[in-house]
C-alpha cells in the first residue's frame, strides 16, 4: 500500500515577499527604478570635409592611398601591408613619374628601412622597385645624395644574422653599382671587406645560385677598377665576352683612376690594394675548392661553370689593377710590359707568383669522365681565362719551363682549332688572348715563337673578313709593326710573317667591301700606319710599294672595258681619306694605280670634297717625288675631259634624275689649274701641254668641259700668248663654235633663272676666251672671220652639235650677233672689235648679200630675225649705243 504524500500547513500570518523562481542561465530583467541611459541621435552630413575631396587632385594608387600614405604603410607590422604598400607606391610612381622627382629623397629615406626586412617577398618586391622605377627614374640625377642615403643601409643589412637579408643586401648594392658606377670608386675600402667576409662561408659550395648572385655582384664592381688593358687597348669594345658583365665605362676612366689613387695615397687610412690582395687570395681558394666536387660529378654543371668564370673573371680584374700599378704612389719605371712606353704600365711587384700557383696547379682543367660537346666548350671557356690571367700576371720568360710549355701548348692549339673549325663559341672566348701575342713572342724564343706565329697567321687569314677576331688580328698586326719593333730585318722568324701580313691587306680591303666598315678602316690605318714608319729603301718601304698593285683594284677596275668601281665609293669618307692619305706613301705611283684614282672620281657617288682631297694628295705626291710628270699631267687632262657635267637647268635635272654639278665642276677644274700652274717652269710645262689641250679643244666634247680646258690653257699662257701660228688657226674654228654654243644655252629671253644669275653663268662661260683674245689679236680676227663665213655657208662648218642652228639661218645669225654684243659689252674685247674694220665689215656685208639675194627662201620672220641682227651688228661696229 502506496504511503500518501505529506501535505506541508500554511504558514501562518501575512506575506512580506512574493518570491519568484528563476532559470539558470536567464538573464534578470531590469530592476522596476532602473534608469534608461540609450541615447538616440542623428547623423550629420558635411559635404566638403569628405576624404575624396581631400585627395582630389593627388597622385594614387588603385586603392585610393596617396604616395605619403602608402610610405607609412611600409612601416606596418603586417608584412602583406607593407607588400602592398610597396606594389601602391610603384603604381604611383609609373603612373606619375613627377612624384618620383619631387619625392625621391623621402622615397629612398623611408624604403632603405626595407632593405633588411625579415619578409623574403617584402624584400624581393623592394628589389624590383629600386631595379625597375626608382634608380632608373634617378640616374639623371645628382649621384651623391643618394647613394649617401643607401649605402649605410646596406652596410648594415650586411651584417644581418639572417643569410637571406645579407645576400639581399648584395643584390641591392649591385643596383647601386649598375645605375651609379662612381660610386664603387667612392665606397670602395667598405665594399671589399664586405665581400671578403661573405666568400669565407663554406657553404656557398652546396648552394651555387646564392654564390653566383654574389659573383655577380663582385664582377660589376671589378670591372669598374681601373687598369691599362681597359684604358689602352684598340680592341677593348670589341674583344671582350658578351656574357662578362661590365661595367666599365671608359669616360669615366680617369674620374675613376683619381678616386682609387686617392685611396692609396702614402698618407692615407685605406689601401685598396691589401684589400684586393686578400679577396685575390680568398677567390683563388674558392675556385681550387671547386677541384674535388667537380672531379667527383658525371657531368659539369651549369651552375657550377659560371661560377668558377666567375670566379676567374673577378681574379682577371684584380690582377689587371694590381699589375697596371695605378694605386702605387712611386711605380718602377725600369719594369714595363712590352711594348709600353715608361710611366705607363709597371708590374706589382709585391703581386708573388703563389698566390696562383693554385691556378697553374689545375691547368689544364681535365675531368676524368668523358666530356660532352658543351662540357668541352665550358672547359675551354675557364681554361682562356686562366691563360689569359697568367699572361697578364707572369713573365714568361721568367716562368718554369714546363709551365710555359703548358700554356704554349694550349695557345696553339687553340689558335689552330679556331682556323680550322670558326667556331664563333670558341672565337668569343679566344678573343681576349689575341692581345697578348706581341708580348708573348717577345719572351719566347727559337721554334716556340714560330708555331705561335704560324697559328696566329692562320687565324688571321681564316677568320671572317666581319668578324671581330679580325679585328683583333689588326690590331695585334699593328702592334708588331709598330716603331719599338724597328722594321728591319734583324728578326728573319718575324719577317716573314711580317710581309705575309702586308700582302694580305689590299685583298682583305676587296674582301670586306663596304659589309664592315669598322674592320676597312683598321686595315687601312694599318696599312698607312706601314706606310708611316717604313724606313726610305728598306725591304718594308719596297714591299709596301708592292701593295699598290693590288691596292688600286680597291678604287675601280677595267673589266671587259668596263669600269668596275671597288669598295671605295661605297665607304664613309672618313675611311676614303685613310685610303687617299695611303697614296702619299708609295715611293712611286704607277700609272694604272693613277688610272684606277681618275676613274674612280669620275663616279657620280663620290663627293666633290674627296675629289678635291684626291688631288690635294697627289700634288703633294708629285712634290715629293713620286709621280712622274707625263703620268701626273695625264691624270689631270684625263679627269677634265671625262668628268660628266649635268646643267642646272629644270629638264636637265630631271633627265639626270635629279643630279646637278656645275659647282663642283668648276671646283675640281679651278683646282686642276693650280696644280699644272705650280708644277715648274711656266713655260716648259705650255710647251708640254699645248698640244693636248688644243686637241682636246678641238675634239667633239661639252660645252662645260670645253670651258675648263680653256680655263687651263689660259692658266699657263701669258701675254701675248704663246700658241703657236698652228695652234691658232686650229683655236679659231673651235672657239666660234664654243662662242656660239655659249649664247645659245644661255639665251637672253630664258625665263628658267633670273637675269642675274643668267649673266654670272654666261661670263664665267665667255671669259677664258676674251681672255685669249686679250693676248691675240689675230686670234680674234680669224674667230670673227669664221663666224663671218657662216652666213654665206653655215652647215658647213658648225659642225654635228649644232645641227639645231643649221636648220633655221636666222638662228645662227642671231646667234652670232648675241656673240658680238657680249664680246661689245667688255671694255678691251669692245677695243680689239673697232680695230677689226675689215672683218666687221666683211660680216655685214655678207649679212646684207643674204637679205637682197633673191634666190634665197626666206620667210618673213626669218628676214626680220636677219634684220634685226644686222642692225645690231652695224651699231656694234660704227661704235654706237646698242
Amino acid at each position: 500500500m502506496v504511503k500518501p504524500k505529506s501535505q506541508k500547513k500554511p504558514r501562518k500570518g501575512g506575506v512580506d515577499f512574493k518570491k519568484i523562481k528563476r532559470k539558470i542561465g536567464r538573464k534578470l530583467p531590469p530592476p522596476k527604478n532602473a534608469t534608461n541611459t540609450e541615447i538616440k541621435s542623428k547623423a550629420i552630413v558635411l559635404p566638403e570635409q569628405s576624404i575624396t575631396a581631400e585627395k582630389a587632385g593627388l597622385a594614387v594608387s588603385k586603392k585610393g592611398l596617396t604616395l605619403k600614405e602608402l610610405l607609412q604603410h611600409t612601416s606596418h607590422h603586417n608584412n602583406k601591408v607593407r607588400k602592398g604598400a610597396l606594389l601602391g607606391i610603384k603604381d604611383i610612381l609609373l603612373k606619375h613619374p613627377a612624384e618620383l622627382r619631387l619625392n625621391k629623397i623621402a622615397v629612398i629615406e623611408k624604403l632603405r628601412e626595407l632593405i633588411s626586412d625579415d619578409d623574403k617577398l617584402v624584400r624581393e618586391t623592394l628589389y624590383q622597385l629600386f631595379k625597375t622605377v626608382i634608380f632608373p627614374g634617378c640616374v639623371k640625377d645628382n649621384q651623391g645624395p643618394l647613394v649617401s642615403l643607401m649605402m649605410a643601409y646596406i652596410f648594415d643589412a650586411m651584417t644581418n644574422l639572417a643569410l637571406d637579408v645579407r645576400l639581399m643586401a648584395f643584390k641591392i648594392l649591385d643596383l647601386v653599382v649598375q645605375f651609379y658606377p662612381s660610386s664603387f670608386a667612392l665606397y670602395a675600402e667598405k665594399i671589399l671587406p664586405k665581400y671578403e667576409d661573405i666568400m669565407r662561408k663554406k657553404h656557398f659550395l652546396e648552394d651555387k645560385s646564392k654564390l653566383k648572385s654574389i659573383l655577380a655582384g663582385l664582377i660589376r664592381c671589378l670591372s669598374l677598377l681601373p687598369s691599362n688593358e681597359r684604358n689602352h687597348s684598340a680592341v677593348k669594345n670589341d674583344t671582350q665576352a658578351d656574357g662578362m658583365l661590365h661595367a666599365y665605362d671608359p669616360e669615366d676612366a680617369k674620374e675613376s683612376i683619381d678616386q682609387f689613387q686617392k685611396l692609396s695615397l702614402p698618407s692615407g687610412s685605406s689601401d685598396i690594394t691589401k684589400q684586393l690582395k686578400d679577396l685575390l687570395s680568398i677567390l683563388v681558394g674558392c675556385f681550387h675548392d671547386f677541384m674535388p666536387s667537380l672531379h667527383s660529378t658525371t657531368q659539369l654543371d651549369v651552375q657550377s661553370c659560371d661560377c668558377l668564370q666567375f670566379i676567374l673573371q673577378s681574379v682577371d680584374f684584380i690582377i689587371g689593377f694590381l699589375i697596371s700599378g695605378i694605386c702605387r704612389s712611386e711605380p718602377d719605371p725600369h719594369i714595363l710590359l712590352p711594348f709600353q712606353k715608361p710611366g705607363t704600365i709597371t708590374y706589382d711587384q709585391s703581386l708573388s707568383p703563389m698566390m696562383l700557383k693554385k691556378l697553374w696547379n689545375v691547368f689544364p682543367l681535365n675531368l676524368v669522365h668523358h666530356l660532352s660537346g658543351k662540357e668541352e666548350d665550358r672547359i675551354f671557356m675557364l681554361d682562356t681565362v686562366i691563360t689569359k690571367i697568367y699572361l697578364q700576371s707572369s713573365k714568361c720568360s721568367y716562368s718554369p719551363s714546363a709551365l710555359l710549355d703548358k700554356f704554349l701548348e694550349f695557345i696553339e692549339s687553340s689558335l689552330y682549332t679556331k682556323a680550322q673549325s670558326g667556331k664563333v663559341f670558341q672565337e668569343k672566348h679566344l678573343l681576349p688572348l689575341i692581345p697578348y701575342i706581341p708580348k708573348l713572342i717577345t719572351q719566347i724564343s727559337g721554334d716556340w715563337r714560330s708555331r705561335i706565329l704560324q697559328a696566329f697567321t692562320e687565324v688571321f687569314r681564316n677568320s671572317s673578313p666581319e668578324s671581330p677576331m679580325k679585328l683583333a688580328c689588326l690590331s695585334v698586326i699593328e702592334e708588331m709593326l709598330a716603331p719599338e719593333r724597328k722594321l728591319d730585318a734583324n728578326d728573319p722568324t718575324l719577317l716573314d710573317y711580317q710581309i705575309t701580313w702586308m700582302h694580305y691587306l689590299p685583298s682583305l680591303l676587296i674582301l670586306l667591301d663596304n659589309k664592315s666598315p669598322l674592320c676597312s678602316e683598321a686595315v687601312l690605318r694599318l696599312q698607312l700606319h706601314v706606310g708611316q714608319v717604313a724606313p726610305v729603301n728598306s725591304i718594308f718601304s719596297q714591299e709596301f710599294d708592292t701593295m699598290q698593285y693590288s691596292f688600286r683594284c680597291f678604287f675601280s677596275q677595267q673589266i671587259d672595258n668596263a669600269v668596275c668601281y671597288g669598295p671605295f665609293v661605297r665607304l664613309g669618307a672618313d675611311i676614303q681619306e685613310l685610303a687617299v692619305c695611303c697614296l702619299y706613301y708609295f715611293s712611286f705611283m704607277d700609272a694604272q694605280l693613277l688610272q684606277s684614282l681618275v676613274s674612280c672620281c669620275l663616279c657620280d657617288d663620290i663627293e666633290p670634297s674627296m675629289i678635291l682631297r684626291i688631288l690635294e694628295v697627289l700634288q703633294s705626291a708629285f712634290r715629293a717625288g713620286h709621280i712622274q710628270v707625263a703620268d701626273y699631267t695625264s691624270f689631270h687632262v684625263t679627269l677634265l675631259s671625262r668628268f660628266q657635267v649635268y646643267p642646272e637647268k629644270i629638264e636637265s635635272a630631271i633627265k639626270y634624275n635629279g643630279k646637278s654639278n656645275p659647282k663642283a665642276f668648276k671646283s675640281v677644274t679651278s683646282s686642276i689649274c693650280t696644280c699644272l700652274s705650280q708644277i715648274g717652269d711656266d713655260y716648259l710645262v705650255f710647251q708640254l701641254l699645248e698640244n693636248i689641250i688644243i686637241d682636246q679643244i678641238c675634239g667633239e666634247m661639252p660645252m662645260e668641259n670645253k670651258c675648263g680646258f680653256l680655263r687651263m690653257l689660259v692658266t699657263l699662257d701669258s701675254r701675248p700668248t704663246r700658241l703657236s701660228d698652228q695652234s691658232i688657226v686650229k683655236l679659231s674654228l673651235a672657239l666660234a663654235r664654243y662662242l656660239i654654243d655659249v649664247v645659245s644655252t644661255f639665251k637672253e629671253d630664258d625665263q628658267e633663272s633670273t637675269p642675274v644669275t643668267r649673266a654670272k653663268r654666261r661670263s664665267y662661260y665667255l671669259l677664258p676666251s676674251f681672255h685669249l683674245f686679250y693676248g691675240s689679236k689675230k686670234l680674234s680676227s680669224l674667230v670673227l672671220n669664221t663666224m663671218g663665213s657662216w652666213f654665206s655657208e653655215p652647215s658647213s662648218s658648225l659642225g654635228s652639235r649644232h645641227t639645231h642652228l643649221t636648220a633655221d639661218r636666222s638662228i645662227t645669225i642671231c646667234a652670232i650677233g648675241s656673240v658680238l654684243f657680249h664680246m661689245n659689252k667688255d671694255v678691251k674685247i669692245k677695243q680689239i672689235l673697232l680695230s677689226c674694220k675689215i672683218e666687221s665689215e666683211t660680216m655685214l656685208q655678207n649679212l646684207l648679200n643674204l637679205l637682197s639675194a633673191e634666190g634665197t627662201n626666206l620667210t618673213l620672220e626669218e628676214r626680220h630675225k636677219i634684220q634685226k641682227a644686222y642692225d645690231r651688228m652695224r651699231a656694234i661696229a660704227s661704235n654706237e649705243v646698242v
